[in-house]
């Protein structure tokens, strides 16, 4: 089985690039609903979590998320460590989903990519690339919010650089067709 990394910054259009991935056959696991779950449910991660931050950040066995976005949001400490903890769990249950597939490649897709070890062990990575205008745009009538609010968290994805300097396939979302472009990867991967 080949792991495919796909990634991209808020707005970028990585989830338009996976359902395209989705519609050709391709096993897509979504590691951020993922990680939610496991954060909810993996007894070791809830433990970690409960004594990096304190144990407010569960209440009646449910991840506080404001709790532990306020814990992280100014600790770069902290975020790390928290990421240390989900990251590899997400990873373990990712290879067990992709194995349980008979595709010949699989995709995690993920914001985050370099903020641990991840991008090791993936075998290529596709990195969905837009103007930052264009991700402002798209978030703030997604998420109505502020132009202010979206480039504060464009701003907080500095790996995303990392992510397109060591990507493997570049996926323009500007006012480009991405169609072609996931048809060419798509057979440039199954082709190898």
């Amino acid at each position: 089985m080949n792991y495919i990394a796909l990634t991209g910054g808020i707005g970028s259009g990585k989830s338009v690039v996976a359902r395209i991935f989705e519609c050709l056959g391709v096993p897509v696991y979504d590691s951020d609903s993922r990680a939610k779950v496991l954060m909810n449910n993996d007894k070791e991660i809830i433990s970690a979590l409960c004594g990096l931050v304190g144990n407010d950040v569960y209440k009646d066995s449910c991840l506080q998320k404001d709790v532990l976005a306020q814990a992280i949001f100014s600790d770069s400490d902290l975020c790390q460590q928290v990421n240390e903890i989900v990251h590899p769990r997400v990873w373990n249950d990712y290879k067990i989903w992709s194995d349980s597939h008979k595709f010949p490649f699989s995709i995690m897709e993920t914001a985050l990519l370099y903020e641990t070890d991840l991008y090791k062990n993936f075998n290529k990575i596709i990195a969905v690339v837009a103007s930052d205008q264009i991700r402002v745009q798209r978030v703030m009538k997604r998420n109505k919010c502020s132009a202010n609010d979206v480039m504060n968290r464009i701003k907080k994805q500095s790996s995303l650089n990392m992510a397109v300097q060591n990507a493997d396939f570049i996926i323009e979302n500007n006012d480009t067709f991405v169609i072609p472009q996931v048809l060419e990867v798509y057979n440039t991967i199954l082709s190898k």
